[in-house]
C-alpha cells in the first residue's frame, strides 16, 4: 500500500495574519532489453530481481522538446499510484499560483464587548492541508490578543469551502492511516494515535492527536478495548470509533488510524485548547454564518499556510495523500466550484491539463480517479505521464525530491515515486553522465497479482502480504538497474 508520511504575525492586533503552525512532521540491461510483458526464468533472486512475471513500460525523453530517446510499452496503460501526484501539483501551481496560501480563520457574528463575543464564534477552514495543533494555538493567541474571554453564542466549525469526505479510496483497509478523511478543515494530517499505556488503564486505550506541540486527547475519536477472540487487533466500531485489542502481557501498544471527520476533530481540539486558556466554548456544531463572514466584520484571527510551492515540495517528498487531495480540490474549484467528489475534481484537472499544448500523441485511456493516486482506479501510459510532467515545467521540476521512501535516489535523479502492492512507478528528471538532463517515466507492475489481491479485499486486514513486499524489493532493484543504464549510456 502507498506509504503516507509526513510532511508574519503581530499578536497584538486581532486581525493580523499569524505564521503557520505545522508539523515539520544496478546488472546492466541491454538496450531495450525488457518487453512490455516479461516472464523471468526461474533462477537465483539476483537473476530475476525477485520477480516472476510482470509488465514494464518506460519513456525516456528530452524534457524541453518532448522528443523520445528510448521507450518501451510507452502507450500501455499502468496504474500510476502516487506518480499521479505530479499532474495534481502541475495543475495546482498553474491554477492557484506558487505563492497561494490557504487561510484558516476565526470569525465572530457579533460585536466584541467587554471581552464577550455577542454572537457565534466560527472556526472556518480554508483548505490548509498542514494545519496542526501549533496553528490552533496561534489562532487562540489571536483571540486573546483581541481581548475575547467569553462567547455568548454558539461555537461553529465551517468546512463549506471544500467537500468533506470520510475517506479517499474505498478499496483500502479501514484502519489504513494514509486513507484519511478530506476537507477544508484538517488537523495533524487527519490521523489519530490509539495508544495503550504500559500496564493498561481502567478506561482502556487513549485516542490522541499528535504534533510537535505534544500528544493531546482527541475527543471526536473514541476507542475501547476489544473483547477476546476478535481475530484482528484493530476494527472499526462506527465513524471515528474503534475497537483495539490490548497488547500482550501489559506492554504498551499503539496504532495510527485515519480520522473520518476532520472538521469536527479540529473543532473539538480547539475547544479543549480554549478551555486550557480560560475560554469556555460550547460543544462545536457544523455550520457557517450566512454569506460567510458577517458583513463588514473583520476576522478575529487569521492563520496563513506556507506558500503552495512549499506545501507541494513536502507533498512530493513525503507522498502525503491528504495534501494532494486538498490541494487538488482547491485547484479544481477554479474550474468548477460545484465539484463534490474526488473523481469529478480530478477529472476537471485532467481535462484542463490535456487541453494544454504539451504534445502527447493522444490521451485515450488516461484516467485520474483522484488527486493522490491512492487506489487502482487511475490509469496512465508512460507517454501520457511524460507529457503531464512536461506540463508542470520548471515550477514542478524544481520541487521533485531526490529521495524515495526516505532513501536517497541514485545521484542525479529527482523524481516522484509511486508504490502499491504489485505496482511500482517513478517519474522525474535524470542528469546523465554527459551532464545532460533527461526526463523519464518508468512503470513496473504485475496486473494479474494486483487484480487477484483486489478481488480478495478484506478491509479488516492492514498488512501488505509478504509476497508483495518481496515483489516490491525486486521491482526497486530493477528500477535501479534501468536508471543506471540510462545514466551511463546517455
Amino acid at each position: 500500500m502507498t506509504a503516507n508520511r509526513q510532511s508574519d504575525s503581530n499578536p497584538s492586533c486581532p486581525t493580523s495574519r499569524l505564521s503557520m503552525g505545522r508539523r515539520p512532521l544496478l546488472g546492466l540491461l541491454g538496450a531495450l532489453a525488457l518487453p512490455a510483458r516479461v516472464a523471468w526464468a526461474t533462477g537465483p533472486q539476483n537473476a530475476t530481481n525477485g520477480l516472476e512475471s510482470g509488465s514494464v513500460g518506460y519513456f525516456l525523453f528530452d524534457p524541453d522538446s518532448g522528443r523520445a530517446l528510448e521507450e518501451r510499452a510507452a502507450d500501455t496503460a499502468f496504474i500510476p499510484a502516487s506518480v499521479a501526484k505530479l499532474p495534481t501539483v502541475a495543475a495546482a501551481l498553474a491554477l492557484l499560483g506558487p505563492d497561494h496560501r490557504f487561510a484558516t480563520r476565526l470569525l465572530g457574528t457579533g460585536p466584541l464587548e467587554g471581552g464577550v463575543l455577542r454572537g457565534d464564534l466560527i472556526l472556518q477552514g480554508g483548505g490548509d492541508p498542514a494545519l496542526a495543533t501549533e496553528g490552533l494555538l496561534q489562532l487562540l493567541a489571536g483571540l486573546g490578543a483581541a481581548g475575547l474571554r467569553q462567547v455568548a453564542g454558539r461555537f461553529l466549525y465551517d468546512t463549506a469551502l471544500l467537500p468533506e469526505l470520510a475517506e479517499i479510496d474505498s478499496g483500502q483497509p479501514w484502519a489504513a492511516p494514509y486513507n484519511t478523511g478530506v476537507g477544508a478543515l484538517s488537523l495533524n494530517y487527519n490521523r489519530a494515535l490509539l495508544s495503550w499505556r504500559r500496564g493498561g488503564t481502567p478506561a482502556g486505550p487513549d485516542a490522541l492527536t499528535v504534533a510537535d506541540a505534544g500528544r493531546l486527547p482527541l475527543d471526536s475519536v473514541a476507542v475501547r478495548p476489544m473483547a477476546a477472540g476478535g481475530g484482528f487487533p484493530l476494527l472499526p466500531d462506527g465513524v471515528d470509533r474503534w475497537l483495539m485489542a490490548p497488547p500482550a502481557s501489559g506492554e504498551a501498544g499503539a496504532a495510527w488510524v485515519p480520522v473520518a471527520r476532520p472538521g469536527l476533530a479540529a473543532a473539538t481540539l480547539f475547544r479543549r485548547l480554549a478551555a486550557d486558556a480560560g475560554i469556555a466554548l460550547p460543544a462545536p456544531v457544523a455550520g457557517r454564518a450566512a454569506g460567510g463572514a458577517p458583513s463588514g466584520a473583520p476576522a478575529l484571527a487569521v492563520l496563513d499556510s506556507l506558500p503552495l510551492a512549499e506545501l507541494a515540495r513536502g507533498l512530493l517528498r513525503h507522498s502525503n495523500n491528504l495534501s494532494a487531495e486538498v490541494i487538488g480540490l482547491a485547484a479544481s474549484r477554479r474550474l468548477d466550484p460545484s465539484a463534490t467528489t474526488l473523481q469529478r475534481s480530478a477529472g476537471l484537472l485532467q481535462g484542463w491539463l490535456t487541453r494544454q499544448p504539451i504534445g502527447a500523441a493522444n490521451w485515450n485511456g488516461l484516467q485520474l480517479a483522484n488527486h493522490s493516486g491512492l487506489g487502482t482506479g487511475s490509469r496512465a501510459t508512460p507517454r501520457q505521464m511524460a507529457a503531464l510532467l512536461r506540463a508542470g515545467g520548471p515550477a514542478l521540476w524544481d520541487l521533485l525530491p531526490g529521495e524515495e521512501d526516505g532513501k536517497a535516489l541514485p545521484p542525479g535523479v529527482h523524481a516522484k515515486s509511486g508504490t502499491l502492492a504489485y505496482v511500482k512507478g517513478l517519474a522525474g528528471l535524470l542528469t546523465v553522465a554527459s551532464g545532460r538532463r533527461l526526463g523519464f517515466v518508468l512503470f513496473i507492475a504485475d496486473p494479474a497479482r494486483r487484480a487477484a489481491m483486489d478481488a480478495a479485499l478484506d478491509r479488516r486486514v492492514t498488512a501488505t502480504p509478504a509476497e508483495a513486499r518481496t515483489w516490491a524489493a525486486g521491482a526497486r532493484r530493477l528500477q535501479g538497474e534501468i536508471l543506471e543504464r540510462w545514466a551511463s549510456t546517455y
